[in-house]
């Protein structure tokens, strides 16, 4: 993961980057914790919430494969296909841990 040019593409250091992409990879396992939970306990609304968090500042800090991933979960927590969204979200929590390993090598 190239780190340098994520920083570079948003205006940031390299170390400062890295503080906001680890703020990030808290930010976003707690809110995917928080989606699987609500999507076993049938309560979609919370579960979009959580997924529209984490959509938003993988947009924004350049994590485009996350981005897209929360989006489709979004899309399925809305349309209240709760069913569907626990599996993808074992594999975005796979991918934004990718992340946290490439912070801390």
């Amino acid at each position: 993961m190239d780190f340098q040019k994520l920083a570079d593409d948003l205006g940031f250091e390299l170390d400062e980057f890295k503080e906001l992409a680890a703020l990030f990879v808290d930010t976003a396992l707690a809110d995917a914790d928080k989606a699987l939970s609500a999507a076993q306990e049938n309560d979609a609304e919370t579960a979009s919430r959580a997924v529209h968090s984490i959509k938003g500042a993988s947009g924004n800090l350049g994590f485009m494969e996350i981005h897209e991933s929360a989006k489709r979960l979004e899309a399925d927590a809305r349309a209240r296909r709760l069913d569907a969204i626990e599996t993808p979200l074992h594999r975005l929590k796979e991918q934004i841990r990718h992340i946290a390993a490439a912070l801390n090598p």
